[in-house]
C-alpha cells in the first residue's frame, strides 16, 4: 500500500498506517482542490467564489446573511465579506438590508451569477464522471463514512 504516495512525497516509508492514511487524504484533498481551482479559473472565478454562488443558488430568492454563508462553506473563512464584495463588483450577487432586521444584510445570487453556475454545469459533470470512473459507489460510501468519522468530533 501507499506506493503512489511514496512516489508523490518521495518518501520510502511512513511511521504508521495512520500517518500514511492521513497523508493520502491530505494529498487527495489538495489534488481535488487544485482541480477545482483550475476548473473555476476557466470561468473567471475562484473555487471559494463558486462555493458561495452554489450556496446562494440553493437559498433561492430568500438569500442568506453573511454569517450563514460562512457556516455553509466547505472552507469556513473569516473573509467572506471580502469575497462577497468581489462577487458583487462582478454583478454575480446583490446585497440588501433585511426588512425584518436592518442590521442584517441578505445576499442573493443574481441572474448573471446563475448564468455562471449554469455555464459551469457541463464541466463539473465531466469532472464528477471522471471521479466516478476512478472510485466505485461502494468506495464512495466508505470514503464518505470515514471522512465524516474524521471531522464529526469537531462539532
Amino acid at each position: 500500500m501507499g506506493e503512489k504516495l511514496k512516489q508523490r512525497l518521495k518518501q520510502a516509508r511512513f511511521q504508521s498506517l495512520h500517518q500514511e492514511a492521513m497523508l493520502n487524504l491530505l494529498v487527495a484533498a489538495s489534488f481535488l482542490e487544485g482541480t477545482m481551482d483550475r476548473l473555476c479559473a476557466g470561468f473567471g472565478i475562484t473555487h471559494q467564489q463558486y462555493n458561495i454562488l452554489r450556496i446562494l443558488k440553493g437559498a433561492g430568492d430568500a438569500g442568506h446573511p453573511c454569517g450563514e454563508i460562512a457556516e455553509r462553506m466547505i472552507h469556513p473563512s473569516p473573509d467572506v465579506t471580502r469575497r462577497l464584495d468581489a462577487l458583487e463588483r462582478e454583478g454575480l450577487v446583490e446585497r440588501a438590508r433585511s426588512t425584518e432586521d436592518r442590521r442584517v444584510v441578505i445576499t442573493r445570487i443574481t441572474p448573471k451569477g446563475l448564468g455562471v453556475i449554469d455555464s459551469m454545469s457541463s464541466t463539473l459533470q465531466q469532472q464528477e464522471a471522471h471521479f466516478s470512473n476512478q472510485v466505485s459507489e461502494a468506495d464512495c460510501a466508505t470514503l464518505s463514512r470515514i471522512c465524516e468519522q474524521i471531522y464529526s468530533e469537531a462539532g
